[in-house]
């Protein structure tokens, strides 16, 4: 199987073939991969609202890119980043993608 860092960065290869550059570097950029288990893709996002936007404007571009990376039966997941504590820790919540794998 392929680190999620290479799965990653074919897929910021895709996508930045299919947005222009500033939507790339606003909302593509700071995603970071976090985990690969089981065909389930766990990328954090720094915000709810980062959140909100990519599953508004970009979930169908993101699901088809990490199925086209993963195979048709791949899912995405995203780790929100809530808050940032004095100590630099970070509290996260897990939320599911809204694209249904068909």
């Amino acid at each position: 199987m392929k680190a999620i860092n290479t799965i990653w960065d074919n897929c910021l290869q895709n996508i930045r073939q299919q947005v222009n550059q500033q939507s790339y570097r606003t909302w593509f950029e700071p995603i970071k991969p976090i985990k690969l288990d089981s065909n389930i893709l766990t990328i954090q996002v720094p915000s709810q609202f980062f959140y909100e936007w990519l599953e508004e404007h970009y979930v169908n571009l993101l699901r088809d890119t990490i199925q086209n990376e993963l195979g048709p039966a791949a899912r995405l997941e995203y780790q929100i980043v809530l808050e940032k504590t004095s100590n630099n820790g970070q509290s996260t919540v897990k939320m599911p993608t809204s694209a249904q794998v068909l």
